[in-house]
Formats: structure tokens, C-alpha cells, sequence
């Protein structure tokens, strides 16, 4: 497999278009990625080769589950494990939070990875949440199951997926004592959105069409479909109507997903948001409204979705626009520095840490406390405060400061050039190709300099001559220019 790795002293790097690609598509172009791209002949070809996910062999991602087996207990058996005191809600939150967060550092199927991540965030539920923490996994692996799918089979498997009914309450909304919690949410948050024009009798009815879904929170958690609790009577919401006769609601419910996925509305919504996240903060009406129509034309096609985006002169234009989150600052940074987590024994492994490495930068997955997730705008994610610690977090993993265990760190030679010597400028510009996939610039090579007390001409005439403390110096700085938090 070629990489960026080579004998040069100046590694090439892929071209700045493909790059960008890659680099929205995916939580780090890492050297594999990197190699992907080549392989596929260009950034569109492996977008296209990423969305038949399932072709690609992503073995190491896969067997992150058996590190926390606990996530895959029954709901009663989780349940019995916290009354016994064994665990707690928020240790299989915990636990769920370090297999998400491994699986972006490892997994191949990056886009797929990615949009697990999106939509997860916009069908929120928050970890270890005592209402919903027996299904979390599960509900995860519904979503990981459609995420490039359609959106309309999205809403399908998750509102009414027991883990909803238990956060947003569903599973106490019955014919006898309506709760209007996620009939509101899924009109306001996960459709249409409060600009549509519904109003309270359109949010009641869509409470009442959401009845029968029952999960028995604090006893065993165990999931049905109760007729006798589901509301029976005609329903108006928007422009949808129903005679709703029959005890079963569930075809009622599911005509009216289907036309909530595929109001003009909500295809404005998840355009918009779609393109916050894959183009800028202020992405403008013209790609906003082409990547609607691409959506409604397809009928809700994620895939489809995405392509238009990714064809558009507006995301073509937009590189190093979008500030990485903090989980996404320190997943690149793992994967750029080829640091891999192999299991998750101890507070002491890397997929553990990593949640306090995220949490230092005021990002602790899956803990943003509203049903509306971590916003996607970059400029939420740029106080000086955060800028200073993920500073630090990047000096802290590139020497491995924290001590991680249960990590595979590539051996120092072969992140080094091969042909020696090399001054100290050109071994600046070689980390930046490798880490950042572009030249380092003046400013940068003249940053480490000054901080090694060196001339950027200094020579360095083996891979043994570099210091453990150059060597952490050289790559912080590289990570820390704003090339090495911009995606």
C-alpha cells in the first residue's frame, strides 16, 4: 500500500480538492485513508466506494463491542445489575460513549462513521440517561444500520424505538393520559420545525397518534405495542390526515413518518443542517434549496443527499471553513498520529482517556443535556478557552502524555523521512504532509525554530538525533496551526 510515508523528504500529498473530500467524509485522513483515495482514483470515486459501506472490510472497528460486552445485556439484565448495585446508568453510558468514540478512530467505513455521528445527534439521546440506558446500544445500532440509507427509514426505526419512548416519554402517553413530550419534538426538532406553522391541536394529535408504544421504565424495561393504551379517532397534523380506527396505530404511524420525511419542510431542515455541518455555518439559500430538492426528489435518499453536497461549487469552495468539534479534534488527532485503542480493561486504556481528553475541551459525548444535540456550528466551538486546550490535548497525545495503555503507538522511524539528513525546516514540512496532508508554511517552520531555541536550517542527521521533546514539539505545533483544527 503506498502512503504518504516515503523515502522523500517531501512526502506527497493528495491534491487540495481530494483532500477537503476526504477530510469532511471522514473523523482524519489518516495514512490508510490517504492510500483509499489513491486506490479509488480520485476523492469523488472513494465518497462513492465509502457509500456501499458494507463492502468494505472493517474487521478492527467490528470487535470493539467485545470490549464492553454489558452494552449487549438484555434490558431486564441491565436493569437487574443496577438494582443490584453491580452497575449503573452511568456506566453503561460511559461504556457506550468509549465504543462510540473508539469506533470513529478505527473504522474504514468512515462516511458511514460519520453519519452514524450526525444523525445520532440529531435524533439525539444522551448516554446513560435512566430512562433510556437498557436500549442505548441498541437504539445505536439502528440508527448505524440506516445511516446511509433513507431519512425516512431513520424516523421509522428510532421514534419509536424504545429508547425514545423512554427519554422523551412516550411510554407514558397513553389514550387515558396523553404526554405530548416526542409528538412535540418530532415536529419541532426532527422535522418540520416550528417555522412550518403547526400548532398545539397539531402537536396533541401527534402525541395521540404516538400512543401504544409502551417500554416498562424501572421494571424491566421490557418493550411492546399495548392496543388498549393506543388512542382510536381521526387525526389532522398539517396537511396529513387519518381515520386512525383501528386498535393497531402502528401503519397510522408509520404513513405518518413517511409524511413528515418527505414534507418540503423537513427537507429544508435536514438540508440546512446537513450543509452547517458538511459546508459552513452560513451555508447560502441556492445550496440549501438544491440539496432539498435533491432530497425530496429522491425520496428522503441520504446517499443522494450527500452527493449533491459534495458536487456542489459551495463545499468545493468552503475548505478549512468548519472547525472541528472537540470529539472530532481528538479522533483526527488519534487517527493522524495512528494511535489505535486495543481494548478497554482499565481506566488506564486510551479508549477511556479519551473521554476526558474530549471532556477537557468541553465536549463529553453524548452529554449535551436538551433533546436538540451539540450544535454544528463552528463558531460555538471556538472560545479561547477551547482553542487553549485542545493546544495542550495535541502536545498531550502527540507524546503520549497521559500514559495511555491499551494503545498501539507506530514505531518513531517509520513516521521519519528515510533519507537523511534533512534540516530542521524540511522535517516541519514532512510532519505537516503527514499529519495535516499539506505543506507547512513559513510562519509554522519559523514557530518550531524559535520554540527549539534552532535555526530552521539546523541539520539533522538521523532519525536518532531527533529528541523525544523535538520530536513532541515538532508535531503539537503542527496540530495546533489552524490548518490542524480545520476539517
Amino acid at each position: 500500500m503506498s502512503t504518504r510515508a516515503s523515502a522523500a523528504v517531501t512526502p506527497a500529498v493528495l491534491p487540495s480538492t481530494w483532500q477537503h473530500i476526504a477530510n469532511r467524509f471522514s473523523f482524519g485522513v489518516d495514512e490508510s485513508l490517504a492510500a483509499s483515495v489513491r486506490s479509488a482514483g480520485s476523492a469523488n470515486a472513494w465518497l462513492r466506494s465509502q457509500f456501499a459501506w458494507s463492502t468494505i472490510t472493517d474487521t478492527r472497528s467490528a470487535e470493539v463491542i467485545s470490549w464492553y460486552p454489558r452494552l449487549k445485556d438484555s434490558p431486564s439484565a441491565a436493569w437487574a445489575r443496577v438494582k443490584a448495585d453491580e452497575r449503573s446508568a452511568w456506566d453503561y453510558g460511559f461504556d457506550f460513549a468509549c465504543y462510540s468514540m473508539a469506533r470513529k478512530i478505527l473504522s474504514r467505513r468512515q462516511v458511514k462513521e460519520v453519519m452514524a455521528d450526525f444523525w445520532s445527534n440529531l435524533l439525539y439521546i444522551p448516554m446513560g440517561e435512566d430512562r433510556s440506558f437498557p436500549w442505548r446500544y441498541s437504539y445505536d445500532s439502528v440508527i448505524r444500520s440506516r445511516a446511509l440509507t433513507t431519512y425516512r427509514s431513520l424516523l421509522r426505526g428510532t421514534i419509536v424505538h424504545p429508547a425514545m419512548s423512554g427519554w422523551l416519554n412516550n411510554s407514558s402517553n397513553t389514550r387515558s393520559g396523553i404526554n405530548e413530550n416526542l409528538g412535540r419534538e418530532l415536529l419541532e426538532l426532527y422535522t418540520v420545525g416550528r417555522p412550518s406553522g403547526y400548532d398545539e391541536d397539531d402537536v396533541k394529535n401527534s402525541a395521540r397518534l404516538l400512543t401504544g408504544f409502551s417500554v416498562r421504565v424501572f421494571d424491566d424495561f421490557a418493550a411492546s405495542y399495548s392496543r388498549a393504551d393506543h388512542y382510536r379517532g381521526r387525526v389532522r397534523i398539517l396537511g396529513f390526515t387519518h381515520a386512525n380506527s383501528s386498535s393497531d396505530g402502528r401503519p397510522a404511524v408509520n404513513a405518518y413518518l413517511d409524511y413528515l420525511a418527505r414534507h418540503p419542510a423537513t427537507a429544508k431542515r435536514i438540508a440546512r443542517r446537513l450543509c452547517v455541518r458538511f459546508v459552513s455555518d452560513t451555508p447560502s439559500s441556492s445550496l440549501v434549496n438544491a440539496v432539498a430538492k435533491t432530497y425530496l426528489s429522491s425520496d428522503t435518499d441520504i446517499r443522494a443527499t450527500l452527493w449533491t453536497i459534495a458536487r456542489h461549487p459551495e463545499f468545493l469552495a468552503a475548505q478549512r471553513k468548519k472547525v472541528r468539534t472537540p470529539v472530532e479534534d481528538v479522533v483526527n488527532v488519534a487517527r493522524v498520529l495512528g494511535m489505535a485503542p486495543t481494548g478497554s480493561s482499565s481506566g488506564e486504556s486510551f479508549a477511556q482517556k479519551i473521554i476526558w481528553m474530549c471532556n477537557n475541551m468541553g465536549q463529553n459525548p453524548y452529554t449535551w443535556p436538551r433533546p436538540d444535540g451539540f450544535p454544528e456550528t463552528s463558531s460555538t466551538w471556538t472560545s479561547p478557552a477551547r482553542v487553549l486546550r485542545s493546544w495542550d490535548m495535541h502536545y498531550n497525545l502527540a507524546g503520549n502524555w497521559w500514559g495511555s495503555q491499551e494503545v498501539t503507538l507506530p514505531a518513531r522511524a517509520d513516521q521519519l523521512p528515510t533519507q537523511w539528513p534533512c534540516t530542521l525546516g524540511q522535517l516541519v514540512d514532512h510532519q505537516s504532509r503527514m499529519l495535516l496532508g499539506r505543506a507547512a508554511s513559513g510562519q509554522l517552520r519559523a514557530a518550531v525554530a524559535s520554540a527549539l531555541n534552532l535555526p530552521e536550517t539546523y541539520a539533522v542527521t538521523s532519525a536518532a538525533k531527533v529528541t523525544d521533546w523535538g520530536w513532541v514539539v515538532i508535531r503539537g505545533a503542527v496540530l495546533n496551526t489552524p490548518e490542524g483544527m480545520l476539517r
